[in-house]
């Protein structure tokens, strides 16, 4: 079935004299598991799919929405799906008590679930009815779909200027783009109605030409002061070149995106007052480019101009009611809402998605993103699509885990109980990002912590400098958008100093690439084996600003004295990345090294693979830009946030006497 289009849906109108709900178009989001995890238990109930439902009433009048709140799906209630197992959680009117009466004449409303077995991938799809409609959902072919949109703006306003939206195409099909609408709450009306905006066309586009070719990836960039914060649905159409139509549809939350890094539970009291309260704890985190911490709020810092000034910490906690915090003053200071933990432990039983859905819908209205932490790989697709700006937390060494280290045999057949693949972050990030595409994700990374315990025999109970990097980057090349350290506290912090220096330079070269991060998306992941073990990690990274390409070494070992993770000095290497064809081979490379950009060669091997020969140490991270305009931008903010570390007056992450101050800092001191 090729979903209805919106001006096919106007045309239906003025040609039907009857009133009735049409389906306007399906978003199929399809379930998958990492099998290089490992679990005591299995993946549980087999793959299943998610699904947006854009429901638009094409009649001249309202239309009771009692009579349509609990369709039948495939002849059944949803609640009965749920309750046998076959749907994790669903979304329809019914569960909204403030839900309006009647839906209004054009507008669009978006229905959900969430599979939980194969029943929902029939090729025949499932049926749909209520008492205005009654239609089938056909399991459309997946090889067409809206990967990422990001939205930034201004600095000075709170309202997003620009979308960069990310298709994939793994089609044989090519395809040209005839516009995108934003479909919109009206001003102040309900959230659940959203109506159509003016068709759009990009401002820019990569490839140049717009085109979306056979088994490539497009990036749309739409400029416009008409994006409004809240709920929205994303239609962009497009046409192959026999002239069939393709309808692509997303939804979620529109925000204003800010890479934000958060310092985690760090507000822990110091001398029965809380840590934000102390000068020189503020003066550390600013030093280590920390912008947000998990709280709703300190008072005595966030309401005191001087203090709070020293370094602004956005807010991330439970914000209720939220109306207190949904202000144009106050949105500027707020990453999101959380305050359910970690749902899929629970407690030891996991929290039912549906129990989840029904706590965070009260904040739907809301124009404040709303987050949730997945802590298990193995039964996240569960809970994909719950919220608007999903992240998960998983660590590598000396912590808990939900999956098991002794079954990991990664090192010549030696298990270990201490640790686990750092390349499994990787695995899990982009298994996140796939389930709840195309909302943006974050990773809560590890850091220094004082409260873990030894873990198979390792007496170091946290990572070192470079466990610590790996992990970060590992999430950072496959995707997220913002990153919390577990945990800065001053306790934490003063237990490992040592690893101040790296959390710095990782916060230094956020800062430097994050207009890339918040452009961009994955174009592709590979991972090389040399001799049947792993070699490298390689990712290219393709946004607006241009590429960033990664590769990171898996030729580490696990040392069995030490018992911690052990890579060789800067070792040569020869590294093939995939790139788009649009990439000129007048580009320039770059490298970002720790004392700053460095210029190397690169040669195409192919029309959709470049090729350099550097040496790396653990990480490489390198800049492909179209032009020397970028690099003198890229090198001129170095300069600048460098300039920024050697005014601090307290920078104990590198200044020898301000490490001392600060492990010897006692409570009540500076």
């Amino acid at each position: 079935m090729v979903p209805l289009s919106l001006f096919a849906a106007w045309h239906w109108n003025a040609c039907q004299a009857q009133s009735a709900l049409k389906l306007s178009g399906v978003n199929r989001v399809g379930h998958s598991i990492e099998a290089g995890m490992k679990y005591v238990q299995s993946h549980g109930d087999g793959i299943s799919a998610r699904y947006e439902m854009f429901i638009l009433n094409t009649s001249s009048e309202s239309i009771s929405i009692e009579k349509n709140a609990s369709p039948l799906i495939n002849g059944r209630e949803p609640q009965r799906w749920h309750s046998e197992g076959a749907l994790s959680w669903y979304h329809f009117p019914a569960q909204d008590m403030s839900h309006p009466k009647r839906i209004p004449p054009g507008a669009l409303m978006v229905w959900q679930f969430n599979g939980k077995d194969d029943r929902w991938l029939s090729s025949t799809g499932y049926s749909l009815k209520t008492l205005d409609l009654d239609t089938m959902v056909a399991d459309s072919p997946q090889d067409l779909w809206i990967e990422t949109v990001h939205f930034t703006g201004k600095e000075s306003s709170i309202r997003p200027d620009r979308a960069d939206i990310h298709l994939f195409n793994r089609s044989t099909r090519g395809y040209r783009m005839e516009h995108v609408v934003f479909w919109q709450a009206a001003p102040g009306g309900p959230w659940q109605f959203l109506f159509p905006g003016t068709p759009m066309m990009p401002t820019a586009a990569l490839p140049s030409d717009g085109r979306l070719h056979p088994g490539g990836n497009s990036i749309l960039t739409i400029g416009s002061d008409r994006f409004r914060l809240g709920q929205a649905a994303i239609q962009v159409s497009l046409v192959d070149s026999i002239g069939m139509r393709r309808e692509l549809w997303a939804y979620l939350k529109v925000r204003k995106e800010a890479f934000d890094i958060s310092a985690g539970w760090a507000n822990d009291p110091i001398d029965g007052k809380p840590a934000f309260l102390k000068p020189a704890f503020l003066k550390t985190l600013k030093a280590l480019y920390i912008n947000t911490a998990h709280y709703s709020g300190q008072p005595g810092f966030s309401d005191n101009d001087s203090l709070f000034g020293i370094q602004p910490l956005r807010f991330f906690g439970h914000l209720h009611p939220w109306q207190r915090y949904d202000l144009d003053s106050l949105l500027p200071r707020i990453h999101g809402i959380e305050f359910l933990g970690e749902p899929q432990y629970g407690g030891g039983t996991p929290v039912d998605p549906q129990k989840v859905l029904m706590q965070l819908l009260p904040f739907a209205p809301s124009r404040i993103p709303t987050t949730l932490t997945h802590s298990e790989e193995r039964i996240w697709r569960y809970y994909a699509g719950l919220s608007d700006f999903p992240h998960y937390d998983a660590y590598r060494v000396s912590a808990p885990s939900a999956d098991e280290w002794t079954l990991y045999d990664r090192w010549n057949g030696r298990r270990i109980a201490w640790g686990a693949p750092l390349e499994t972050i990787g695995d899990m990030t982009r298994s996140l990002k796939a389930l709840n595409r195309p909302m943006p994700i974050a990773y809560w990374s590890q850091g220094p912590h004082e409260g873990w315990e030894v873990y198979g025999g390792r007496r170091l109970t946290s990572p070192t400098a470079s466990e610590l990097r790996l992990q970060a980057y590992h999430a950072l090349a496959s995707g997220i958008t913002s990153l919390y350290w577990f945990n800065l506290s001053y306790g934490s912090m003063r237990k490992y100093p040592a690893l101040l220096e790296p959390i710095q330079r990782i916060g230094r070269e956020i800062r430097l690439l994050e207009d890339f991060y918040l452009t961009g998306s994955q174009w592709e992941y590979r991972r090389t084996f040399e001799n049947a073990k792993p070699d490298w990690d390689l990712s290219s990274f393709v946004s607006t600003e241009g590429l960033l390409l990664f590769a990171l070494d898996l030729d580490y070992r696990a040392d069995p004295v030490t018992k911690t993770f052990v890579f060789s000095s800067a070792r040569p290497a020869e590294l093939r990345f995939r790139v788009p064809d649009w990439v000129e081979g007048g580009w320039e490379l770059w490298k970002l090294e720790k004392d700053g950009l460095k210029r190397r060669t690169w040669s195409r091997i192919s029309d959709s693979t470049m090729a350099l020969k550097d040496s790396v140490n653990e990480v490489g991270i390198y800049i492909l830009t179209p032009d020397s305009g970028t690099s003198n931008l890229l090198q001129e903010k170095w300069r600048k946030l460098k300039k920024r570390e050697d005014d601090l007056d307290f920078n104990p992450a590198v200044d020898p006497t301000h490490r001392k101050e600060f492990m010897g800092w006692k409570p009540g001191g500076k």
